[in-house]
């Protein structure tokens, strides 16, 4: 951090009146602070930061200082590589403000190396994580999530020594030895099904006995909970937006259940209840509307599996059931347990990595039926992609996600993009018809996200790279769009015409686009060539094409002379 990046933070702090989440300042007017190795500790373990000595936090922080810079840069360092693993912070003296302030920017370690801890009291004791402008200890059982991302536990093969086969659903295991049979026949047509429910990790002996796995009791339990009550589903509707504030008549919630049974039934009759929870509302597509669920099915089933399949099934996470509470806006699933491996929150449905604790349980229900002709889940690292994309094409806000150690949670605003005032805001805007896709990213532009094309497949559920180019560039053609950068560094961004109101007006009443007007009015004296409109128009080759289709095929321009001809003319049309 140099001087101005410095000047900047302060200013920020200021108006803040606090430190922050990425940003812990300390006096240190009498020395080293004996509790600076927890900051460094807290950073390491949540999404990095800086540790700025020599600025005091109650006098408005004020630049005080530090004596000996070289001394307290050297003391840092030490206490960095007393860390477990040792941090590799930079760490310099600035000059501001007439006075030497020493700055620690610690990196964010990598998921599968922390917790980061000092060494001489071991994880349980001396890890720390950053919560909003403070440190606080790990709990014992966020530590033993950290480490256990180090090895290779597999809490789903456990086996469950006080069932039997018996206790497993015959139906339930009767479809999925078929499906295996069926698609894996030259390996399991010749096994018995005790040998091949054995191999799939359903089964597994324990001494001179097969017993099921977890994952086998899981997933083909005729009760599951027999075994483990709380691995299972709670569902609980409030009336208000939080929990315990009662509603108009003095209820607490709307609906509050229990859902037991193997994870395909727990799916299904979850989507059941909150499909009775739910209301429709009309979504606009294209000239028509429709009724919809308030959140899309799919979208639902796909974070119910998840949170199911990827929680933590540990001993001391046995106690934690899956939680799903409606409120009046918004949906939120939250599972024990939190990401796995090194995918991080914000790669989540950008691409298809994947890694889960629970692998042979994953394995399993790839081929386990859920009732509707589809399997349970897919186990391609698709699901979060598919759960953006079913929102993204009920023209919803994406999911909110949040990796908080020791649990995982899912947050579905309760919130249409294409609700009433952004369909009249679009109307404003004069476009030719436009797809849903389109619309969805404008309106979140509009609400001030700046999209990439990886944003913008992930947003509106448009799954190709080039279909998505093409959507994108035909907004920047239109003139509503502004496009920054090139190729990986591109992004998209609402144009400062599109944003003002009086303009977006204007436009409503002419029944043209920006683009469109411009041309117009370059025609209204004389024909002129493409290459003459350039000129006077200002626009881009590809912006002029694009608004001189759209006034062709509202009977508003033509052209005299070949299409791909230089010396084609455009004209006005006098008769409509």
């Amino acid at each position: 951090m140099d001087q101005q990046g410095l000047s900047d933070l302060l200013d920020d702090l200021r108006v803040r009146g606090a430190d922050h989440f990425t940003c812990e300042v300390k006096r240190a007017r009498g020395g080293m602070p004996t509790t600076l190795w927890e900051s460094i500790s807290a950073f390491a373990n949540a999404a990095g930061g800086e540790v700025v000595l020599g600025i005091d936090e109650k006098s408005g922080f004020t630049v005080t200082g530090v004596d000996d810079p070289a001394s307290m840069e050297s003391q840092i360092s030490a206490i960095c590589a007393e860390m477990e693993p040792p941090i590799r912070a930079e760490i310099r003296t600035v000059r501001i403000e007439d006075r030497n302030v020493v700055v620690c920017s610690v990196p964010q370690l990598p998921r599968d190396q922390r917790p980061c801890h000092r060494r001489a009291l071991g994880p349980w004791a001396g890890s720390r994580i950053r919560v909003a402008d403070g440190d606080r200890k790990l709990t014992d059982y966020e530590v033993g999530v950290l480490l256990a991302n180090r090895s290779d536990h597999r809490h789903d093969l456990a086996p469950v020594s006080a069932a039997t086969i018996d206790d497993l659903d015959p139906v339930l295991l009767g479809a999925f030895l078929q499906r295996v049979r069926d698609i894996k026949r030259e390996i399991f047509s010749r096994l018995d099904d005790e040998r091949a429910l054995t191999m799939l990790n359903v089964l597994t002996r324990e001494g001179d006995r097969l017993v099921p796995t977890l994952a086998g009791l899981l997933t083909f339990g005729i009760y599951p909970q027999s075994f483990e009550p709380q691995l299972n589903l709670t569902f609980v509707a409030y009336p208000a937006t939080e929990p315990g504030v009662t509603g108009r008549f003095g209820e607490r919630f709307i609906d509050n259940r229990s859902i037991d049974g193997p994870i395909p039934l727990m799916v299904a009759e979850c989507i059941r209840i909150l499909k009775r929870n739910m209301r429709r509302r009309s979504i606009v597509s294209g000239m028509f509307r429709v009724d919809e669920w308030e959140y899309p099915e799919e979208a639902l089933r796909e974070a119910l599996v998840n949170a199911l399949v990827h929680r933590d099934y540990s001993q001391p996470a046995r106690g934690m059931q899956v939680q799903v509470e409606m409120y009046p806006d918004r949906l939120l699933i939250r599972n024990a347990g939190g990401l796995h491996g090194p995918v991080e929150v914000g790669s989540l449905g950008a691409d298809t990595m994947t890694s889960s604790r629970n692998r042979s349980l994953l394995k399993i229900l790839e081929d386990t039926p859920l009732g509707d002709g589809h399997m349970v889940c897919e186990n391609r690292g698709t699901g979060i992609a598919r759960m953006l994309i079913a929102l993204g094409e009920a023209g919803m806000e994406p999911p909110r996600f949040t990796d908080a150690i020791s649990t995982f949670a899912v947050e579905f605003p309760n919130h249409a993009l294409l609700d009433e005032k952004a369909i009249v805001w679009l109307s404003s805007l004069g476009l030719p018809p436009i797809s849903r896709s389109q619309m969805t990213a404008l309106v979140m532009m509009r609400n001030g996200v700046v999209l990439t094309n990886s944003g913008y497949r992930a947003s509106t559920g448009v799954q190709d790279s080039r279909a998505a180019t093409r959507e994108l560039r035909e907004l920047v053609d239109a003139g509503v769009v502004e496009q920054t950068g090139t190729r990986g560094s591109t992004t998209y961004q609402l144009s400062q015409s599109a944003i003002s109101p009086s303009a977006g007006q204007a436009i409503a009443e002419s029944g043209l686009s920006r683009n469109e007007k411009k041309v117009m009015e370059a025609l209204s004296a004389s024909s002129l060539t493409r290459s003459e409109l350039e000129e006077a128009t200002g626009l881009t080759r590809d912006q002029l094409i694009y608004a001189l289709r759209a006034l062709r095929d509202k009977n508003l321009v033509g052209r005299e002379g070949k299409a791909q001809s230089r010396l084609a003319r455009w004209e006005a049309r006098t008769e409509r």
